[in-house]
């Protein structure tokens, strides 16, 4: 097995969290045996995530499939117009997206007239949260306040100091909460639908120049998952998620637990045309596009995949 690192082809990517099968990737050779060489680079929210995208830091991103729909869509984001940012293949299908309160916030109608914490206030994930919030009664703006405090990272640290009344955990720190005390009081199964949570995107413009590279990475990442998969190998595969995020082995366990869930890992990778229309129809539920979107966000689906739409491989 070639060493991490050898690579001819360098790929940067800005993740939000190093999952079991990236860091399979890198640790155990796979992106190096299809000739890349991935380095991960934490982001800390999604707006400067894109910026930096934008501005050509990250090659590659993993990214929520709702963000590529804004970006590509909306002039109103951040950057202020619309970005050639396409999907390739599916990562993970939430990772378990699940609204978490303290200790002393027992149910959903306690979080009346508090704070409830986003990474960003128009991002896909927010939408799940107010979609389970209104499932219990509760509206946006009006029975709660939404205040943006970065990545799930970041909303996990603050949550165990009490910051919020509420906000969406996933990447089993959803379940390291629980272990804390706090309460998982819903979490994505309650949509009703299926959901697709982070992709690979790539700028379509870079993707146009360097197809053979994007398609070694998505080949290497899918050999990499594959390992992580197996029962033989998830022992080993704890442990490099403990070695990545710097996690105590036991905390890293449980955190790997639940990404193998059934709202985890993306077990194929492609992505299917329901659940990408269901992300979709929950940004038009709470008003996310333009009055005229650069991309028809509601037709043909194949403007958002560097391919020809979902299930391309």
């Amino acid at each position: 097995m070639a060493q991490p690192g050898s690579s001819a082809n360098p790929l940067r990517m800005g993740v939000f969290s190093i999952s079991p099968a990236l860091a399979a990737g890198e640790k155990k050779g796979f992106f190096a045996d299809n000739d890349v060489h991935v380095t991960l680079e934490q982001v800390e929210s999604s707006e400067q995530q894109f910026r930096d995208f934008d501005a050509g830091a990250y090659d590659v991103l993993q990214t929520s499939w709702d963000n590529v729909v804004n970006y590509r869509c909306n002039a109103s984001n951040d950057l202020g117009r619309p970005l050639n940012v396409l999907a390739d293949f599916a990562l993970d299908l939430g990772m378990g997206l699940s609204v978490v309160t303290p200790p002393e916030i027992p149910s959903m109608e306690a979080v009346r007239g508090g704070e409830v914490a986003v990474d960003a206030a128009d991002s896909g994930y927010a939408y799940v949260l107010y979609s389970l919030l209104e499932k219990a009664g509760l509206r946006r703006d009006i029975d709660y306040t939404v205040v943006s405090q970065g990545s799930v990272a970041e909303r996990y640290r603050k949550m165990s100091d009490g910051y919020a009344s509420a906000t969406l955990l996933s990447d089993g720190l959803e379940a390291l909460a629980r272990e804390l005390g706090m309460n998982q009081l819903a979490d994505e199964s309650a949509l009703g639908t299926p959901y697709v949570g982070n992709v690979a995107a790539w700028n379509g413009d870079w993707y146009a120049d360097n197809r053979d590279t994007a398609m070694r990475f998505r080949d290497a990442y899918e050999a990499a998952l594959g390992w992580v998969l197996e029962p033989g190998n998830r022992d080993e595969a704890a442990e490099l998620v403990a070695t990545v995020r710097g996690l105590p082995p036991q905390d890293a366990r449980v955190v790997f637990d639940a990404e193998l869930g059934p709202w985890g890992l993306a077990r194929d990778t492609h992505i299917t045309d329901e659940a990408a229309r269901a992300v979709i129809a929950l940004r038009q539920q709470y008003d996310g596009f333009d009055e005229d979107p650069a991309v028809n966000p509601y037709g043909d689906l194949a403007p958002f995949f560097v391919n020809s739409g979902p299930n391309a491989s």
